[in-house]
């Protein structure tokens, strides 16, 4: 298929230093988009920047630095964004981490719940009017399948009375989807649509900041993970194919809508998230 030219277009894509976030920036760049590479770090972005130039020589790239796992930050980043860049035409959600040791944010709430959950819905929330501004602008949320085991507990969402890594990773990937279908709801009559995906299990440094299992299960799960370029794919399909332009509020994986677990389906379920996230983002 002949690669569709997004010459004009603006491109956020945040976690873009490394993994499917820098596979997913080079990819978009060689469509011709300028990409709003969000990072963390500034060395490892820079390095991200160099390295994805040397790959795509007229690649249009522009840095923003922010912590997401500070909602303090995820508003200044905003702000930036929205003074930069009038009109947005594609944000991608993927920065995420694999939580460790239980971590409190500097609100006070689990950090995997704020990284992972709290600031793509603050970010896009505080992003709509420039989302809105864009002729048909795309929101991507990065999930996975591992929202399967998660569970929407309303009385322990970001304050865990019983931590563990691998159920606060899913939780938060679970509230992944119910935020995209509840948004797709929202924004039903509009010129935006917003889908979710999973990426597949890929070969990044994703998890290197995990406990000593999670690092142990991850590591030997290497040689049957994919590419970070293959876990860019369907986030990159989503962003820029003339196929999924309209469609909105669905579940990808390897570029065909699947079906998510049967709780994601449940409106109420996903009304009360958003009105949660609401509280503890103060959006």
């Amino acid at each position: 298929m002949t690669q569709q030219d997004n010459s004009g277009k603006v491109m956020v894509v945040t976690g873009a230093s490394s993994g499917i976030g820098k596979a997913t920036a080079e990819a978009l760049a060689q469509t011709g988009a300028t990409v709003v590479m969000v990072c963390r770090h500034e060395g490892r972005a820079q390095q991200a920047m160099d390295a994805i130039t040397a790959t795509v020589p007229n690649a249009r790239l522009k840095l923003h630095l922010a912590d997401l796992s500070e909602l303090e930050m995820v508003r200044s980043l905003a702000q930036e964004l929205k003074e930069h860049y009038p009109a947005i035409d594609v944000l991608i959600n993927n920065a995420g981490i694999i939580p460790g040791l239980m971590s409190t944010s500097k609100e006070g709430l689990e950090l995997a719940w704020v990284t992972n959950h709290l600031a793509p819905f603050l970010l896009t929330n505080l992003l709509m009017d420039n989302l809105l501004a864009a002729p048909q602008a795309r929101i991507i949320n990065l999930t996975s399948e591992a929202h399967r085991l998660g569970q929407i507990d309303f009385g322990q969402l970001g304050n865990p009375k019983h931590y563990s890594a691998i159920t606060a990773y899913a939780d938060s990937k679970l509230a992944n989807i119910l935020f995209t279908y509840e948004l797709a709801k929202r924004t039903e009559f509009t010129n935006l649509s917003v889908n979710c995906v999973h990426p597949g299990v890929v070969a990044t440094n994703f998890g290197k900041s995990s406990s000593r299992f999670v690092r142990a299960m991850l590591w030997m799960g290497r040689l049957f993970m994919r590419s970070s370029q293959k876990g860019a794919e369907t986030p990159v399909f989503l962003a820029t194919s003339p196929l999924v332009e309209k469609v909105s509020g669905k579940y990808y994986k390897d570029k065909k809508q699947i079906k998510s677990a049967m709780g994601t389906y449940n409106a109420h379920t996903a009304r009360r998230l958003w009105e949660l996230s609401e509280e503890q983002t103060g959006f």
